[in-house]
């Protein structure tokens, strides 16, 4: 279990040790040189006596510091949610120092007086780890670089396996400067043209740290698993670029969605495959009610292998006139989750494991709406502590009587809309009630994600 402030959240969460299914690479996309990436960071040297390591994306940046004896150290948290800097390693503290909570803006210092190699870490995100040396030396060296967000990067030896694919998309940052989000998804922008929202996805393939060790191959739209989250108004006309960039045929179905036949992207039926190397446009009209519906590839053959190597993605409607960035009406806040069963990633909320999954960060008393969404192939009941929620729309419609629960069972293909007033403080889980889904049998792990609550 995670030690530290965590502990007592866990109690009430009653979470018992249980043997992790083996996470298997996919037949003809094995993970062979899915090993970390061996290429060195990027150094930057100083003489400074004070040195500042920011706290984003759920890591410290940079992870690792040289300096001097008498250096300060401060850390800032330019994170949407709650950190600490606690010293010690595998989720236990020493004792040396603790900046306590780090709400978003507040930062904590500390002056290293000894030589010597202090480590850290987040009481909130074990595997959100920093290291500070001390030594005699006359210079201070900040070592960085990479993608530092726990999405992971291209091995480095894959490029020759790869290359005749095309470009590897940068994970985590998505390959169309897509704006993250609080829920770790990414917002697909668009460009508008004679009335029609223009989106463009391309799918290739790409690596991806489902959490810090753990990378595996995927296939992926615009580089990030999920794909980048579609969202329109009900009524707009939209246009979806399709590119491909993988090795073998594909296409891209609008689950839920009532679009016309030859718009359905059902490869060999409403449309052939679209080769490597082709782009497909899909025009339609949204006429679907506001609602969480999803994307994903249907292609003619190996559609189950396309689905778990991670080409999915959530497609949400909004109430005519919200706007892109806007929260639907009556909400303060809102999110995405889409939780996963793969063989390889495991199990997964927005492509992630806990604790890499996202925290959500919900200040008292808001109104909170989340599109959740079950791409998997097995049944999850999702358990949320803290609170009710009434679930109020299913497969993107709403229902006549909404119903107060604290648990949904979500079946495969399904989508949700639940809301919940946070009325009460805390760091609340959500998870998946199936004990073999959430650990790996010492630690929490898989498909456990938290709102934070201030």
């Amino acid at each position: 279990m995670i030690r530290g402030r965590l502990t007592s959240i866990l109690r009430h969460a009653g979470i018992c040790g249980a043997a992790l299914l083996l996470f298997v690479g996919t037949t003809g996309c094995q993970t062979s040189g899915s090993s970390a990436n061996t290429a060195s960071p990027t150094a930057t040297t100083t003489n400074a006596k004070h040195v500042t390591v920011q706290l984003q994306g759920s890591a410290f940046s940079p992870t690792q510091i040289h300096v001097t004896p008498g250096t300060t150290v401060t850390w800032k948290n330019d994170d949407e949610v709650t950190h600490t800097v606690t010293s010690g390693r595998n989720g236990k503290p020493d004792g040396m120092f603790d900046s306590k909570d780090l709400t978003p803006g507040k930062s904590f210092s500390y002056t290293f007086k000894k030589s010597g190699t202090y480590p850290y870490y987040c009481v909130y995100h074990p595997n959100m780890v920093g290291t500070v040396i001390v030594s005699s030396s006359s210079a201070t060296t900040t070592s960085g670089g990479g993608d530092m967000s726990g999405k992971g990067s291209m091995d480095s030896n894959a490029a020759s396996t790869t290359s005749a694919r095309g470009a590897i998309a940068p994970l985590g940052t998505g390959s169309s400067g897509e704006p993250k989000l609080a829920d770790d998804m990414r917002l697909l922008p668009y460009k508008m043209e004679n009335g029609y929202k223009v989106f463009h996805l391309t799918a290739q393939p790409v690596y991806w740290e489902v959490k810090p060790g753990q990378k595996v191959e995927a296939w992926a739209y615009n580089g990030t698993v999920p794909g980048p989250e579609i969202r329109v108004d009900q009524g707009d006309k939209v246009k979806i670029e399709v590119t491909n960039k993988l090795t073998e045929g594909t296409t891209v179905h609008w689950h839920g969605l009532d679009v016309p036949f030859k718009q359905d992207g059902s490869g060999g039926i409403s449309q052939p495959d679209i080769k490597p190397g082709q782009t497909w446009t899909y025009t339609f009209t949204v006429n679907a009610p506001p609602g969480t519906y999803m994307y994903h590839a249907h292609p003619m053959k190996d559609m189950l292998k396309q689905e778990q190597m991670g080409l999915f993605g959530a497609f949400i409607v909004e109430p005519k006139g919200t706007g892109w960035k806007q929260v639907h009406p009556g909400y303060q806040d809102e999110y995405t989750l889409i939780v996963n069963d793969s063989p390889q990633f495991g199990y997964t909320i927005n492509g992630l494991s806990y604790p890499a999954t996202p925290v959500m960060p919900v200040k008292l008393g808001d109104k909170v709406l989340v599109h959740l969404i079950n791409i998997g192939s097995m049944d999850h009941p999702m358990h949320l502590h803290g609170f009710h929620f009434q679930l109020i729309n299913q497969d993107g419609w709403p229902l006549s009587s909404p119903q107060w629960l604290d648990t949904i069972n979500t079946a495969p293909g399904s989508t949700y809309d639940l809301a919940f007033t946070a009325n009460q403080k805390g760091k609340w889980l959500f998870h998946c009630h199936i004990t073999e889904h959430v650990t790996d049998g010492e630690n929490m792990s898989g498909m456990v994600t938290m709102f934070n609550v201030q």
